[in-house]
């Protein structure tokens, strides 16, 4: 399996690219998962990105997944440098990469896309940093580390989905959940609580905000604020809202997402053609 060493820590990458006809490297999905997942929560929208020809990097942050828990601190900044290394040592251009970010990954891959080199950005589920989330992840914390993983696997997976999750779904997020340490969750949730709020109006980048319409955890309200602060033009920004979608949009509308996802990515291609 791919891992990466960066700053004492090991992580866990996807690297699947896809077959390019010209000589310059086609588009990059930099795929940054969630509080509580991984990379494969991707994993049910990238064979069709592949099929469009879109590249597919996704990594396990920090403490989540197989990227193992070491005791070190981290925020959304330090993850974010971790992206940028990985990206790095891989050889991979930002300014031909778009990077996809859920829940807590959009604020890294704001953080990201802040920077002004990068190709595009996707959000799903968007989270703006806010003390009025403080007092909700002091409480998880506070039943993770007395319960342990599975008190989060046992309410999350029906609570955080909307009206069209089914069993299969439910299953899902609870392996993603159990495939987590407390010690690991703990340190992304104060990473959440210590996350400052990106300088928006420095992306100029093109935007896609996938908002879910049932999504108890990151609302709308939210998704609107984060675009109404944006720097991109707003021709260039796109809000699609999923109908008895909840908060994990990729498990839960996945073909919708999939679709969204790759037509965005053929534009930016077709951008980086021109240009």
């Amino acid at each position: 399996m791919p891992f990466i060493q960066t700053g004492g820590k090991e992580l866990y990458y996807t690297w699947s690219q896809a077959k390019t006809t010209g000589e310059q490297p086609g588009l990059t999905l930099l795929f940054l998962h969630g509080l509580g997942s991984s990379s494969s929560f991707y994993a049910t929208i990238i064979p069709r990105l592949l099929e469009a020809g879109l590249s597919c990097l996704a990594v396990d942050t920090y403490g989540s997944g197989l990227s193992k828990f070491t005791g070190q601190d981290q925020d959304t900044r330090t993850i974010a440098q971790d992206a940028r290394h990985l990206l790095s040592t891989l050889g991979v251009d930002p300014g031909r990469t778009v990077v996809v970010g859920h829940s807590m990954g959009c604020i890294v891959a704001s953080e990201l896309a802040s920077d002004g080199n990068f190709a595009g950005m996707v959000l799903l589920g968007a989270i703006n940093p806010d003390p009025k989330y403080h007092a909700a992840f002091g409480k998880r914390i506070e039943t993770v580390k007395a319960q342990g993983m599975e008190a989060m696997a046992n309410t999350i997976p029906t609570a955080a989905t909307g009206s069209r999750s089914n069993s299969v779904h439910h299953a899902f997020i609870r392996a993603l959940l159990l495939s987590q340490t407390s010690g690991g969750y703990v340190s992304l949730c104060n990473a959440i609580v210590s996350a400052r709020r990106p300088d928006y109006a420095r992306i100029r980048c093109p935007v896609l905000v996938v908002a879910g319409e049932e999504d108890k955890t990151a609302s709308l309200g939210d998704a609107k604020a984060i675009i109404a602060s944006l720097g991109t033009d707003p021709t260039a920004v796109q809000l699609e809202i999923l109908p008895g979608v909840g908060h994990w949009h990729c498990i839960e509308g996945a073909d919708e997402v999939g679709a969204l996802v790759t037509e965005f990515g053929r534009r930016i291609t077709t951008t980086i053609i021109q240009n």
